[in-house]
């Protein structure tokens, strides 16, 4: 017995060999890439079936539904800065009911909307929670009107034409002629502005040449502005009126293009007349 068990203590371990580090590391990530290649193609089998997109679709849904009754639906709308558009036609635009999801709404795609009404210039669309929407506009601002193969149309301060607008409320500003003379008009008024007293009596303008412009004031008298620095010239013409009532004489035209030699333009035999009494003198 004692024998036996001597032998059994002295019997070599037949325990398994232990892998070696590169063959472990070597398994390990065969097993890894695997798993991931499997995981791979299973989400782009999901993906390509659309179940991800209709669960993602179903989610926002409901959530969107909840959010909604709990109170957040569209009940009024405020709008700010409307003048010549009228509440009708905001509502027409927005196109949005009530009692609609408030986050729902595409706060983007309704200011794109508004923007392209005539008389919106630029807008702004926000939700007021729990159940408002607050849109403010900036209108355009009438600016002259531009006469072009018989007709008139409206001309906003930055030279764009309001369609369809009633003309008769702005039949004080001035007309513009003349190729380009929309586009070149935000410039004129600025030039006018330069001299405040003149520029309110100024009732028309012709673009020449695309380059410069005649004004025309009191509707009686044309000015040749020059085609460079016309704002020195302006500004002076403004000066003599006011000091000498210039612009006020029996004259048809005043060409300042020369700031040496200004050219005055008179009624057919006033000069004759003028003539005549300088001699009797």
């Amino acid at each position: 017995m004692r024998r036996l068990m001597t032998l059994l203590r002295l019997r070599p371990s037949r325990r398994r060999a232990a892998l070696p580090r590169w063959a472990r590391r070597t398994v390990f990530a065969v097993v890894l890439a695997g798993a991931t290649a499997a995981y791979l193609a299973t989400v782009a089998h999901v993906s390509r079936s659309g179940w991800l997109d209709a669960q993602r679709t179903l989610a926002g849904d409901w959530i969107g539904q909840q959010i909604a009754d709990s109170g957040f639906r569209l009940a009024a709308i405020t709008a700010h800065g409307h003048h010549e558009t009228g509440a009708a036609a905001l509502r027409a635009a927005l196109a949005v009911e009530p009692g609609a999801p408030l986050l729902d709404l595409d706060l983007a795609a309704l200011r794109r909307r508004v923007e392209a009404l005539p008389w919106v210039r630029a807008a702004s669309v926000e939700r007021a929670l729990p159940d408002r929407l607050v849109v403010r506009v900036l209108e355009r601002e009438p600016a002259v009107l531009l006469q072009e193969r018989g007709r008139l149309t409206l001309i906003d301060s930055t030279g764009t034409p309001i369609p369809n607008a009633p003309l008769t409320p702005f039949t004080d500003l001035p007309t513009v002629t003349g190729t380009g003379a929309a586009a070149a008009a935000p410039a004129l008024l600025r030039l006018l502005r330069t001299a405040p007293r003149l520029a309110p009596r100024v009732t028309a303008a012709a673009y020449l040449g695309g380059r410069r412009w005649d004004v025309r004031v009191d509707d009686r008298v044309w000015v040749r502005l020059p085609e460079q620095q016309p704002e020195a010239m302006w500004k002076r013409l403004a000066e003599l009126d006011a000091e000498h009532g210039l612009l006020r004489r029996n004259v048809l035209a005043v060409d300042i293009r020369n700031p040496q030699q200004w050219a005055f333009r008179l009624p057919p035999g006033m000069r004759l007349r003028m003539a005549i009494e300088n001699a009797g003198s």
